[in-house]
């Protein structure tokens, strides 16, 4: 009686242990559904410092982004708009946007970014750079 226990017992925790196994897996798959893209790379990079103004903003998203909402503004640091060009998706890289700049000043330059992903989640940040042309 005391082996029928046993058996009893261990054949209860295989069964809890597995069900508990295929719980943890479909939380684990549910949550990497929810992810929303995210910035991977942007040129000019975050904190940057450069010596001569740069011709573009290119920023790089983990994921594909809806290039008709996609939105970029770079601001000086009297929070002028710096250019009213729209962004554009790059041919070759739906993950990857552009906007062409004009001739930059020295100073400290915000850029704010606001686009799609194609699941629909709205991905929005900043960050600066700096500008410090050598004079001549």
């Amino acid at each position: 009686m005391y082996i029928n226990q046993s058996f009893e017992f261990i054949g209860k925790k295989i069964v809890f242990g597995g069900a508990l196994l295929v719980l943890l897996m479909a939380l684990f798959e549910v949550q990497s559904a929810f992810a929303h893209a995210m910035l991977v790379k942007s040129d000019p990079p975050r904190r940057a410092t450069f010596s001569v103004s740069p011709k573009q903003i290119q920023l790089w998203f983990n994921e594909k982004v809806e290039g008709a909402y996609a939105s970029i503004v770079v601001r000086d640091a009297n929070k002028n708009t710096v250019t009213e060009n729209n962004p554009e998706i790059v041919p070759d890289d739906p993950k990857s946007i552009i906007l062409k700049l004009p001739e930059m000043e020295s100073g400290r330059y915000t850029v704010h970014y606001r686009v799609m992903s194609v699941d629909g989640h709205i991905i929005e940040s900043n960050y600066d750079f700096n500008v410090k042309l050598k004079t001549q």
